[in-house]
């Protein structure tokens, strides 16, 4: 069954180097009014879920991720993809081009949240972990 959103936890493909690093590790967008949160969305008609998040990481994030892994439990009608970006983690946050999308910044804990609980980041990072 196709999910109707995708949402994509976002590592760096640099976070199991041995050189020291600075930022984060999972890359978060504040949305105006839900706060911080994954970058996703819905899905458009005729796109796969591997599309549609490639897409809207590209939108809210600027950065160009690969698909390592699906959760597709988690969630009752939504994915999360395990994805990589090799980009370096960056301990100052930057800005892209959509209203949907106040900042967006690495983070090593879990951010303020409005809509989302703290309890599905501490999940999610745990379900990363538990397949690296």
């Amino acid at each position: 069954m196709m999910p109707k959103f995708v949402l994509a936890w976002i590592t760096s493909v640099h976070e199991h180097s041995k050189t020291m690093q600075t930022g984060g590790h999972v890359v978060f967008v504040r949305h105006p009014e839900r706060g911080w949160e994954i970058p996703g969305g819905h899905l458009n008609a005729g796109e796969s879920p591997e599309d549609a998040l490639i897409r809207e990481v590209l939108e809210e994030t600027g950065l160009e991720v690969e698909i390592m892994s699906w959760n597709k439990e988690y969630y009752p009608s939504g994915w999360v993809a395990h994805a990589v970006t090799k980009n370096t983690p960056q301990p100052s946050s930057w800005t892209v081009e959509d209203e949907k999308v106040e900042e967006i910044a690495w983070w090593d804990s879990v951010p303020p949240v409005i809509m989302w609980t703290e309890q599905e980041f501490i999940d999610l990072d745990n379900w990363h972990a538990s397949i690296r």
